[in-house]
C-alpha cells in the first residue's frame, strides 16, 4: 500500500501533536500544524509537488512558531506569583524545612513542598507565615 502525499503530511501533522502532548514544550505544536495546513493545501491542489509541499510547510511552521509561540508560552507557563490566596496564611511545619532546602509544611488539610525565605532553618512542628506560592511550593517564613 502506497500513501499519497497527502496521507503523509497527515500523519506527520498528527505525530507532531501527539509529540507535543508528550513535550509541552509548545515547538512540536507549530509543525504539527504546518504539516496539517500543507495536507490542506495539498487537498485543494494548490502544492502539487514536494518542493511546494516542503517550503509551504516550512513557511506555515517557521511563521506560526515565531508569531505566536511566545504568546502561547506566556498564556500557559504563569507562575504561582499571581495567586495570592495562601500569602500571609499561617501553617505548621510537618518535615523540617533545612537552610537551603525543602521541606513540608500542612495546610488545609495537606502537605505542601515548602522553602524557607531567609536560609534559617525551621524545625518541625514550627509555625510558619506563607510569604509566596510558586507552583505547587510554599515560600515561607518562621515566625
Amino acid at each position: 500500500m502506497e500513501l499519497s502525499s497527502l496521507e503523509i503530511w497527515v500523519i506527520l501533522g498528527v505525530i507532531f501533536l501527539i509529540v507535543e502532548i508528550f513535550s509541552v514544550s509548545f515547538f512540536a505544536v507549530f509543525f504539527g500544524v504546518g504539516a496539517l495546513v500543507t495536507a490542506l493545501l495539498t487537498y485543494l491542489e494548490l502544492t502539487n509537488d514536494l518542493i511546494t509541499q516542503v517550503i509551504a510547510f516550512l513557511v506555515v511552521s517557521a511563521g506560526s512558531l515565531v508569531v505566536f509561540r511566545k504568546q502561547i508560552l506566556t498564556a500557559f507557563n504563569k507562575s504561582g506569583e499571581n495567586y495570592t490566596e495562601l500569602v500571609n496564611e499561617r501553617a505548621n511545619v510537618s518535615a523540617a524545612i533545612p537552610a537551603k532546602g525543602e521541606g513540608k509544611v500542612f495546610y488545609r488539610g495537606s502537605d505542601w513542598i515548602a522553602e524557607a525565605v531567609t536560609d534559617i532553618a525551621i524545625p518541625k512542628g514550627a509555625k510558619v507565615l506563607i510569604k509566596k506560592v510558586d507552583g505547587i511550593r510554599l515560600i515561607v517564613e518562621a515566625e
